[in-house]
């Protein structure tokens, strides 16, 4: 396999795992924290483990995940007498449980694919993650190489001056800086441009 398109898997695998959530937030309607009431408040964690305790009294909670946005479940991990440790979605407005989470869900396939690419791990150790690992050399190269051939850049990074007030063919022509696409040798007006060349 090429490394250009390992290096393509890993860059969409990585872009995929960074909204992961938002798409299993989605998918799965259990994980979405729908207010009963546009003014219902968070309940406290002790009141959820009222909640809990009385729906389902022989659940023994052992944390609980408050995320970060409210449109999200809580994640709540709970133990039962006959050995199973289930992940929980609860509302944080009611203390309802709404679901179970999967064992292993689209999250944690992407950001598994995207850190070791699913190799398992042998001997504590995966040679995928090492193979991921690996990849920052090529950018790193990749990042150099911009920065050299972008001669003064941080002159137009420090002082970015885009034209309003001279027309759609000045503004367009200094926000699509032809050097930086790549574009150094050839002119606006030169048909090489009209090709995508």
């Amino acid at each position: 396999m090429p490394v250009w398109f390992f290096l393509l898997i890993v860059c969409v695998t990585g872009t995929l795992a960074t909204i992961s959530q938002e798409i299993v937030w989605l998918a799965n309607p259990d994980v979405r924290a729908s207010k009963p009431a546009d003014n219902a408040e968070r309940l406290s964690f002790a009141r959820i483990l009222e909640e809990i305790n009385r729906v389902e009294p022989e659940t023994i909670v052992q944390s609980i995940s408050r995320p970060q946005e409210d449109h999200f479940a809580l994640t709540v991990r709970a133990s039962y007498p006959d050995d199973t440790s289930p992940t929980l979605y609860v509302n944080p407005y009611t203390g309802a449980i709404q679901g179970v989470s999967p064992q292993f869900d689209f999250r944690q396939f992407t950001r598994a694919l995207h850190g070791w690419w699913l190799v398992p791990f042998t001997n504590g150790f995966s040679w995928g993650w090492y193979l991921v690992s690996l990849m920052g050399l090529p950018m790193l190269a990749s990042l150099i190489t911009g920065l050299v051939v972008y001669k003064k850049f941080w002159r137009g990074f420090l002082k970015p001056t885009l034209r309003f007030n001279q027309g759609a063919r000045i503004f367009w022509g200094i926000s699509i800086d032809y050097r930086v696409s790549g574009r150094s040798g050839s002119s606006p007006s030169s048909p090489s441009l009209a090709c995508g060349f």
